[in-house]
């Protein structure tokens, strides 16, 4: 009996130090993984050099890749655009739809965001050069990117992956990432490489009716099967989903409550130098000056497209500098430097 009580006593005995052993290994790694969370994101911070984009900041910028789920190109771009007239356009439309206006040389293009949302990416050839007009839903910004630098012709894809919930791109020519915000290279063969911008402009349907005759859009027959009423994230046009509410999907490097997480921003970049102006206050004003390092700047609305144009004012001319929407929390996690106009 005294046998028995004894391997009991020592059973329970053991079973207490394994339970001990375990709790206190568990909190001791789990205090490890902080330690090293808080030293990689402390790290990451001091790697960034905020007066230039260094390789320290693209590499941390690369570092915070996530995937958003989809395989390369599962979001897939349009190869091969097909357009139609407003006339035919307008039998699908209605006035509150998002649009996208590109104003080419000769012709003028739009494309429904209702399209876009579901591909974020058409690959087209404007007077012979290849350019690609760009969408990212989670971060409410479209741009226009040409496919002609360091001496190749490329046009893009989706990677599938995101950094500050931002659509990444990836060139066909040497496979490497471009944020579509950012717009330069933060790995690969082009590593540091900035694309060449041109304008995108956000208004809705209703509106370009009334300022274009004769404008192309992006017809529906893109060859997928896709429900194009249906936006997966939301509506615009009833102001519901995630494009209205403050709660993000992704995490993002920087946060900042100056603002909402989805008001939208006028922004752009001066060389290195971003700004951004809300969007209700220049509507308001209908023109905003401000400086921006040595450049003197202003944003004229455009009150018939509900959009904005800036301009660095010189004493000779005005130099156009590219801006579009974007929600305020994906501009600030890319550029928590930038400029603010209150």
């Amino acid at each position: 009996m005294k046998s028995r009580k004894y391997k009991i006593i020592v059973s329970l005995a053991i079973l207490v130090v394994i339970v001990v052993g375990v709790f206190v290994f568990n909190n001791n790694r789990q205090s490890e993984e902080n330690r090293e969370a808080q030293t990689e994101e402390e790290s990451a911070e001091s790697l960034i050099d905020f007066e230039s984009m260094t390789d320290e900041r693209l590499t941390a910028y690369h570092d915070f890749i996530q995937s958003g789920g989809p395989p390369p190109d599962g979001i897939p771009p349009i190869e091969e655009p097909i357009y139609e007239t407003m006339a035919e356009a307008d039998i699908l439309m209605v006035d509150q739809d998002v649009v996208f206006i590109v104003e080419a040389e000769d012709r003028v293009f739009i494309y429904p965001q209702r399209i876009l949302v579901w591909h974020e990416i058409v690959n087209e050839e404007f007077n012979g050069e290849k350019v690609s007009i760009t969408y990212c839903p989670l971060t409410g910004s479209a741009i226009g990117y040409k496919g002609s630098f360091q001496g190749i012709e490329t046009d893009f894809g989706t990677s599938g992956k995101l950094i500050n919930s931002n659509l990444v791109m990836y060139d066909r020519e040497t496979e490497s990432y471009f944020p579509q915000i950012l717009g330069i290279a933060v790995d690969g063969e082009l590593k540091g490489q900035r694309l060449e911008e041109f304008p995108v402009l956000w208004s809705t349907w209703g509106r370009v009716k009334e300022q274009y005759d004769d404008a192309q859009v992006l017809s529906e027959d893109t060859s997928f099967i896709r429900d194009y009423t249906d936006d997966p994230y939301g509506s615009y046009v009833e102001s519901s989903g995630f494009y209205y509410s403050n709660a993000l999907i992704y995490p993002v490097m920087f946060e900042n409550d100056q603002f909402q997480n989805k008001e939208v921003m006028i922004a752009g970049r001066v060389g290195d130098e971003p700004f951004a102006i809300p969007k209700k206050s220049l509507a308001e004003d209908k023109i905003i000056r401000f400086i921006l390092g040595d450049h003197s700047l202003v944003a004229n609305y455009d009150e018939a497209l509900d959009t904005a144009r800036v301009f660095i004012e010189d004493e000779e001319e005005e130099i156009f500098v590219n801006s579009y929407d974007v929600m305020w929390f994906a501009w600030y996690a890319f550029f928590p430097e930038t400029m603010v106009y209150e």
